[in-house]
């Protein structure tokens, strides 16, 4: 039996939506072996058909190979669900690690981002999941996917604010607006730029300036019961940013002042049933034999 670890991800980081992403060390690991027909084990009776994300993408990296054979899946999972931190997408991606695990290895990673994008739509996740830290993606004018990995400073620290009620990522979708002015575009563009250069250099004043968002944050922001009074708590104790992570409702802290005790309970006095979690930026998807 061979294990597959998959790390959380935060996506757009603020201004970098739907192309830049973080990987962070909340782990789903996956226990694969061949078996003589599929089965899920410890995974919700909801979740046990063949509609599987993790079945499908297992399925996809099959017919990239031209094989198929039956999977028995243990599942150990720790990244929550519909909260924005990338479930989804480790999910794809452990299916594809192990289509090409039990056959040989012989999918590349190049091959297993081609796929696991198309299948999510968007590469934010789905690449710092695979290739682990910060990436940025674009998608050809031929359709293939583009990531490189980014630079970051070892002075950020990271907390993962996590509410325990869902944001689902058709609704978090489904706000936003159809087209906005060319100024928003451009803003953003600069802002995203800016971002990238802010994490590399640990430059805290360029963070607050370029973390600043006019595609999603505006709008998701509403589906998130107290984000700006949170946002505020955090960023005044730690002189960092609150971003919302991926669609939301989690949030994405960048510092480097830890968060007091009293700004953690003013924190679960606002939100009681929330989970505040410290990360740290994670490498990616890891095979155990």
């Amino acid at each position: 039996m061979a294990e597959i670890r998959t790390p959380a991800t935060s996506a757009n980081l603020g201004p970098g939506f739907d192309c830049m992403g973080i990987a962070l060390n909340i782990y789903n690991t996956f226990h694969v072996q061949a078996a003589e027909k599929n089965e899920l084990i410890n995974v919700e009776e909801r979740f046990r058909g063949e509609d599987n994300l993790f079945l499908k993408a297992y399925r996809k990296g099959c017919e990239a190979l031209g094989v198929f054979t039956p999977v028995s899946v243990t599942f150990d999972c720790q990244i929550p669900q519909t909260r924005g931190l990338g479930s989804s997408a480790s999910l794809i991606i452990g299916g594809l690690k192990a289509a090409s695990l039990l056959h040989g290895n012989r999918l590349s990673d190049e091959e297993i981002l081609q796929i696991a994008c198309t299948m999510e739509g968007h590469p934010d996740n789905t690449a710092p999941c695979l290739l682990g830290g910060l990436c940025a993606s674009l998608q050809t004018d031929d359709g293939t996917w583009i990531t490189r990995q980014m630079p970051v400073s070892e002075k950020w620290r990271f907390t993962v604010l996590i509410p325990q009620f869902e944001v689902a990522t058709k609704e978090a979708r489904s706000i936003l607006p159809d087209s906005y002015s060319r100024r928003t575009a451009a803003a953003n563009a600069a802002h995203a730029v800016l971002l990238a250069r802010a994490l590399a250099d640990g430059d805290e004043q360029l963070l607050r300036d370029a973390s600043k968002d006019q595609l999603h944050d505006p709008y998701r922001r509403t589906l998130i019961p107290h984000f700006e009074e949170i946002r505020k708590i955090c960023e005044e104790d730690t002189g960092g940013v609150l971003v919302i992570s991926g669609s939301g409702p989690a949030g994405l802290l960048i510092h480097t002042k830890p968060l007091s005790e009293e700004t953690l309970q003013k924190l679960y006095a606002l939100s009681p049933d929330q989970k505040i979690l410290a990360a740290e930026k994670a490498d990616g998807t890891e095979v155990y034999p």
